[in-house]
């Protein structure tokens, strides 16, 4: 991961919670799941839990995955829980007043709540700065789905208003993000929850030198938005927004197994911020400078073997050694494929909404999946795809 970037976090969980759901042989409830909450007590780490939700996946052996009525995710082992049980009543996730009433209970005395049409924007910096991520988020999540529709795919309302945490100061961050990051903490400046379904960040305009970003102004961040580095500003903001939209309309599912050349790439492809709009971003599928330089470089010594490897897991994205080269290769094959193949694009993106949480394939699986809407020919591919974005400025 490059030093200030963004990601979406997997590891929010503890990994033995979702490993013991994964090797275990489940069932995914969709129909009757969306019927019934279910109420389940649990001991976890000596502190007693209660969680009322809707259930995802359970596992032959006791094992869920339950939704919350906030969005939250839970992977709860057989040995933690002490009871459950379910009614009649039907599942409905909280509503805008019940999630703001539970977000200013959660956080301290300052905190306050910006509401959009879409969005809460929890926040502890300025008004005019949570103002203008809402805006931000609003214009994205229309051209989101507008995109995708004119492309043919449908996408879905959220089932619940999407959350986004701006904290005021690095440090504040630091505290809320350090149980979920750890030790990358520090060096990440924003991020997608899949579990919590948050973007958390904090407010940028404040690492400039400039003093507290709490007494930020809407002149003061459009001033911000034209200085050479504004732009990596912007594309925190739309990328974790991105990752949050895609996860809650339909087009990828928590937890399913999407290749993280897919996420990142598409993320990526909707982020290229576009300096001469007063918002900061206007833009979708711009080039992106910044990831078509680090291709570039990368060709000059790519391996043969680089779009299998991509295509079939995640292993150089997690590596800090070849994830900046994995995330260049994510952006340019995503720019090659919407341009150059649409209709198999689409397809495939198809494919992959269908997938399941908990469900993960081997790469050889992977690797066939991407071949029943791009052609068994991956040779072929590699080589347009390498001479189409030799075109590319």
């Amino acid at each position: 991961m490059r030093l200030g970037r963004i990601q979406i976090t997997e590891y929010n969980e503890p990994m033995h919670r979702i490993l013991r759901l994964i090797t275990c042989v489940f069932v995914t409830l969709i129909s009757n799941s969306a019927l019934a909450i279910e109420h389940v007590s649990l001991t976890r780490d000596g502190e007693s839990i209660h969680v009322d939700g809707k259930i995802v996946v359970e596992a032959v052996d006791g094992g869920l995955l339950i939704q919350d009525t906030r969005g939250v995710l839970w992977a709860i082992t057989p040995d933690e829980i002490v009871s459950r049980d379910s009614d009649a009543v039907p599942f409905a996730p909280a509503d805008e007043e019940k999630m703001s009433e539970e977000l200013l209970k959660e956080f301290p005395d300052g905190f306050r709540i910006h509401k959009t049409a879409h969005y809460l924007v929890c926040y502890n910096t300025s008004s005019a700065y949570a103002e203008w991520c809402g805006s931000l988020y609003e214009r994205l999540f229309l051209a989101f789905n507008t995109y995708w529709k004119n492309r043919g795919f449908k996408l879905s309302e959220p089932e619940m208003p999407l959350v986004a945490l701006v904290f005021g100061d690095q440090q504040s961050y630091a505290a809320y993000a350090s149980p979920e990051l750890g030790a990358s903490t520090s060096k990440i400046i924003g991020y997608y929850s899949l579990r919590s379904n948050r973007v958390v960040m904090y407010d940028l305009t404040g690492s400039d030198g400039g003093g507290d970003a709490r007494g930020s102004t809407a002149a003061h961040i459009n001033q911000l938005l034209m200085r050479p580095g504004a732009e990596r500003t912007v594309a925190t903001v739309i990328h974790e927004a991105t990752h949050q939209i895609a996860f809650n309309c339909g087009l990828q599912t928590r937890y399913a197994d999407i290749p993280l050349w897919v996420s990142e790439g598409v993320a990526i492809y909707f982020e290229t911020p576009d300096l001469r709009s007063s918002k900061g971003w206007r833009n979708i599928g711009g080039v992106n400078q910044v990831r078509l330089q680090e291709f570039s470089r990368y060709v000059r010594n790519r391996p043969s073997d680089s779009l299998v490897t991509l295509l079939s897991n995640d292993d150089r994205f997690r590596d800090p050694r070849l994830a900046g080269d994995a995330y260049a290769e994510a952006w340019s094959l995503n720019y090659f494929l919407i341009r150059k193949h649409p209709r198999e694009y689409l397809e495939y993106m198809q494919l992959l909404s269908e997938k399941r949480p908990l469900r993960y394939d081997e790469p050889e699986v992977r690797l066939a999946q991407f071949k029943s809407a791009f052609g068994d020919d991956l040779e072929k591919l590699n080589t347009e795809f390498l001479r189409y974005m030799r075109t590319v400025r």
